[in-house]
């Protein structure tokens, strides 16, 4: 029995890595007693698999998870098992059974939804005639900068879908995501200094939230539960 889980990731748990979250996911599951698939060999590990990381510092509110159980069971007991042992910050929203041939969520999930808590070296700036100024331009370049490789010149223009300013300060941004093209959100930020001649400043990671991940079909967004992306949806908690 596979399942797929969606969950947030909180302000109390936002400077935790990556491997840390899975480790405490994996803790999690042996502690409320998740009949949990091991592989085979030498050394068995839980067969368990997340979408994109969240970088250190930021929450996720529809972050997802893969899991492999060895039995049928009700999935609105896992839900509630493992959110009574998970550590406060930490929630399952929903879960739903996929077909074991369904693609990880790494391999489907192309696109996220950021809000950005912005800054700025002026106070008479029109924000929504600068954000169309910025999502208009027909090349927006920067320097990717890679550890252990050497950086290179990248085009966000393609990979920045849609943006708008939610409120006063508060802008969001539906960029791309995975193997297929992925933004690193703080990227957004160093293009819009750099394109608007330093009216916005660098933010911090904490200032910027992960809204959600999803599949993009045919122009649409689909969160990965979804049956309209599902293989075989064969039940919802």
């Amino acid at each position: 029995m596979y399942i797929r889980a969606e969950y947030e990731k909180r302000e109390q748990l936002k400077y935790i890595s990556h491997l840390e979250l899975m480790n405490t996911f994996r803790k999690t599951f042996r502690r409320a007693e998740i009949p949990v698939k091991y592989s085979q060999g030498y050394n068995p590990h839980i067969i368990f698999s997340m979408s994109q990381p969240l970088p250190v510092g930021m929450i996720g509110f529809h972050e997802y998870f893969d899991l492999e159980l060895k039995e049928k069971n009700s999935l609105g007991l896992i839900k509630d098992k493992i959110n009574k042992s998970l550590p406060f910050g930490l929630k399952v929203i929903d879960v739903v059974i996929i077909d074991e041939k369904e693609k990880s969520l790494q391999a489907v999930v192309n696109t996220a939804i950021y809000s950005y808590e912005m800054s700025f070296n002026s106070e008479t700036i029109k924000q929504e005639s600068l954000l169309n100024d910025f999502l208009n331009e027909k090349k927006i370049e920067i320097t990717r900068f890679r550890r252990n490789k050497e950086n290179r010149m990248i085009d966000l223009a393609p990979m920045i879908y849609n943006g708008r300013v939610l409120n006063d300060n508060i802008w969001e941004f539906t960029i791309s995501t995975g193997s297929s093209g992925n933004v690193r959100p703080q990227e957004v930020i160093r293009a819009l200094k750099s394109n608007t001649k330093g009216l916005i400043r660098e933010i911090p990671l904490v200032n910027i939230k992960r809204l959600g991940m999803y599949i993009k079909k045919g122009g649409r967004l689909y969160k990965p539960t979804n049956k309209e992306v599902l293989k075989k949806e064969v039940s919802k908690s």
